[in-house]
């Protein structure tokens, strides 16, 4: 926990993010599902920074790393190429009640 740092620093969530990425690199190894992915994703991955935004305003640049992270993750599973996205990002992220995709539905 950066106790002397800045608020407003890009560097107080590197942390954050290496464990994001640290845990994705355990994750790649397995075979998950599409379904496998989102449930790790939703329970995981979103709780990591919640903490830290109980602290301190996250930055946009943050935000897209993470979402970034998530993405490729939820796309390419244990590929290390480039693969194709199915549905566009914001479509995943709005909220069941305004219209957001219902993954329970899909999977």
């Amino acid at each position: 926990m950066p106790l002397v740092a800045n608020s407003k620093s890009k560097e107080i969530w590197n942390g954050v993010i290496e464990k994001c990425e640290k845990k994705l690199s355990r994750w790649k190894s397995q075979y998950l599902s599409l379904g496998g992915r989102v449930i790790l994703i939703n329970s995981v991955l979103d709780a990591l920074p919640s903490y830290m935004m109980s602290l301190f305003p996250i930055l946009a640049t943050v935000i897209k790393i993470l979402d970034n992270i998530r993405r490729s993750f939820l796309w390419q599973g244990s590929k290390e190429k480039k693969g194709f996205y199915l549905v566009k990002w914001k479509a995943l992220t709005v909220s069941k009640k305004r219209g957001g995709w219902d993954w329970d539905s899909r999977i």
